[in-house]
Formats: C-alpha cells, sequence, structure tokens
C-alpha cells in the first residue's frame, strides 16, 4: 500500500451518550483508558502504523479535552506540513448547524474530502479499543476489487450498542446487513472501520443528502448491499466497544490479562499516546501490589489489588484499593476503603473514608470531586 494515497477519517464522538457521566465534560474520544491512554489513540494509532499519514478527526461537543491530547498530533507523528492531522469543526449544511448523523457530518467535510488527493479513505469511529491491521485491510480492499470493506468480529453483539451492523458473509462479500437485534447467539458484526474510495463516499453521501437521509449504515451501506461490491474483513483479535458505563468497566479489568494485553499493545504496531515526563512511581515501605496496572507519577503506601491507576495517583498510608479505576491526578487519603469504584480525574477521597460498589455496578465518582 502507498502510504499517500490513504486518507484516514475519524469520528470523535460516536457512542458518547452511552457512557453517561463519562462523557458528560468529554468526547468519547478523550475518555482514559488502561492506565495513560485515550480511546483516540487505538484510532490514530492504528492509521499511523497503516502508513497514513493525512487524518481528518471530525468533532461535535466537548471537545477541549480531546484538543488537549491530541495538541500538534507530534505524539503520532501526524505534525507536518503535508498531511498530517485535520481538526474538522462539528457543523454540517450552514442552514443545519451542529450536524446530525455521520452522512451530514461527512457532508459538512465536503471542502476537506474535494481537497484531498488520496485514492481512498479509512472511516473509524472511537468508541473501541483495538489494535488491527489497517494495512493488510487497505490491501485486501484492493486485490479483492471491492467497493466497501467493512472490519468485522466474530462473537456476541455488544449489548447496548443499536447502531451496530451484524453482517451475513459468503465468501467474504457481504450480502446481507442487519442492524442490532436481541439475538443472544454470536454473529459477525462491524467495528466500525470501513474501506472506500474516496469519489465513491463523496458521491454516496451526495446522494443520501438529497435524500435526506443522516445514518451511514442504514442509509449507506444496507441500501447498496445489492448494487455494489462489499466484503468483510476479519479481525481475531481482542477488542472493546464502550457501549455502557458497565462495558467501559468491563474492557478496562481484561486488560489485567496478560495475554490481552499482549494482544492489544502489540509491539509490532505500537499504540502511541501524548508523552508526559513523569517520575517513576514510588512504592511507600510497607504498600502491597496485587495484579494491577500501575501508570508513572503514582505515590502508592497503601494496598492496591487488581486495579488500574492512572498517572500522578495518590494512595495513602493503609489504604485499601480492589477493584477500582482511579483516573489521573486522584489522591486517596490514609485509611481509605475503596472498593469497585470509578473515579475519574482529580477526585480527593478523604482519611478513612469507605466507598464500595459491586462487580456488577461500578460507583462512579465525577472529575474534581471531594469525598
Amino acid at each position: 500500500m502507498r502510504n499517500n494515497n490513504v486518507l484516514g477519517i475519524v469520528f470523535a464522538s460516536v457512542g458518547d451518550e452511552r457512557l453517561g457521566e463519562l462523557t458528560s465534560r468529554r468526547s468519547v474520544a478523550s475518555v482514559p483508558f488502561g492506565g495513560r491512554y485515550r480511546l483516540i489513540d487505538f484510532s490514530l494509532s492504528n492509521l499511523v502504523n497503516a502508513g497514513i499519514s493525512k487524518v481528518g478527526l471530525i468533532t461535535k461537543s466537548n471537545y477541549q479535552s480531546l484538543m488537549d491530547h491530541v495538541g500538534s498530533a507530534k505524539s503520532w507523528g501526524l505534525d507536518r506540513k503535508n498531511g498530517g492531522l485535520h481538526i474538522l469543526p462539528p457543523y454540517g449544511r450552514a442552514s443545519s448547524g451542529v450536524y446530525v448523523g455521520q452522512v451530514d457530518a461527512l457532508y459538512g467535510i465536503k471542502h476537506f474530502l474535494r481537497r484531498s488527493s488520496e485514492q481512498y479513505a479509512v472511516i473509524c469511529n472511537s468508541n473501541i479499543a483495538l489494535n488491527i491491521d489497517i494495512a493488510d485491510m487497505v490491501e485486501k480492499h484492493i486485490s479483492s476489487g471491492a467497493d466497501i470493506t467493512i472490519a468485522y468480529k466474530h462473537g456476541a453483539l455488544p449489548t447496548n450498542d443499536g447502531d451496530v451492523m451484524s453482517l451475513t458473509l459468503n465468501d467474504g462479500r457481504v450480502n446481507r446487513v442487519m442492524m442490532y437485534t436481541d439475538s443472544k447467539g454470536e454473529c459477525d458484526y462491524s467495528l466500525g472501520i470501513t474501506v472506500i474510495s474516496r469519489m465513491l463516499l463523496m458521491a454516496l453521501v451526495d446522494k443520501a443528502v438529497a435524500a435526506n437521509k443522516t445514518d451511514f449504515a442504514r442509509d449507506i451501506i444496507m441500501p447498496n448491499v445489492e448494487g455494489l461490491v462489499i466484503r468483510g474483513y476479519e479481525h481475531k483479535g481482542f477488542m472493546a466497544v464502550m457501549d455502557s458505563v458497565q462495558g467501559y468497566v468491563d474492557a478496562n479489568m481484561q486488560l489485567l490479562a496478560p495475554n490481552v494485553r499482549a494482544d492489544l499493545f502489540n509491539k509490532e504496531r505500537p499504540v502511541y499516546t501524548k508523552v508526559k515526563d513523569s517520575m517513576p512511581t514510588r512504592y511507600g515501605i510497607g504498600s502491597n501490589i496485587t495484579n494491577s496496572l500501575i501508570a508513572d507519577g503514582c505515590v502508592i503506601e497503601g494496598t492496591v489489588k487488581n486495579s488500574i491507576l492512572f498517572r500522578g495517583v495518590r494512595v495513602g498510608k493503609g489504604a485499601n484499593i480492589e477493584n477500582c479505576i482511579i483516573m489521573q491526578g486522584t489522591e486517596i487519603g490514609s485509611g481509605a476503603d475503596l472498593k469497585y469504584l470509578t473515579i475519574d480525574k482529580e477526585v480527593k477521597v478523604g482519611n478513612n473514608r469507605s466507598l464500595c460498589g459491586s462487580p456488577s455496578y461500578y460507583v462512579y465518582v465525577s472529575k474534581g470531586e471531594t469525598v
């Protein structure tokens, strides 16, 4: 694949509404994940690892945190004169304001698509953590002669994602598409990653907009199953869709398994993130850490079990933390007892406080709260 012949397009806000308070102040793309990453890191890294050097990032709302994270995009090698990362504003047609649906969003960036010279486009969502070989996907798309190629996974459908497509394939070709059903069995379902020629994408978007259509899956993919050659590309590795707050928790906790970490953070296709020059984590005398992910810059003087701690978390003496996700800059007081919690950034938990959720219901503590 020629790396200058493929354009990346990333949606920053697909699935915002499903993550509750986690996305009350940020887009899904900037939700913290895995101790030191944001969800946008996976989309950008997948594209960059495929040699794609021009990416359009479509924003919508609550995107200040996202802008702070990506900055000049230097961490992904996208700070360049030619190509690089393009932040695309959340407006569709002049008369419609903020876009409604992905079709409207793509129509709103038509000027960006027209000015681009790349032959192909890879469209990605940001509400999924996976490490996929986009280069191989594009090569198979080109060699097969497909009009559209959709990345898919075989397994149980995500529980709360009502916009996911389930696919029926015959010898690699998609011959039927259905939207989310209540089926409890396994099927082939879309991962929200699509390869398509840039010119065909613009033509299909123009046609959909002319008919007042807004949904990419329902109004572009489904009506063209018979008329276009749509093929599937199976991803067999780990992936997690952030389709609910509990889904987010489950995805994080799966990272405690070494085989999951090895698959998601593949050394051959690194996951890049914003670099912060923090000091190494310090472990006090008497601290006890078991089966946990601890980012840099932490100070731990208590007990941490089966938990994920982001950068700069401080755990006081005698504190006990079990099965928790604790985000950047949070301070846990001495003697505190915390179990089954998701604690957002810069929270202060006082001395000897006790907070407890359950394995099926993690209690969420909002950013900046004092408990």
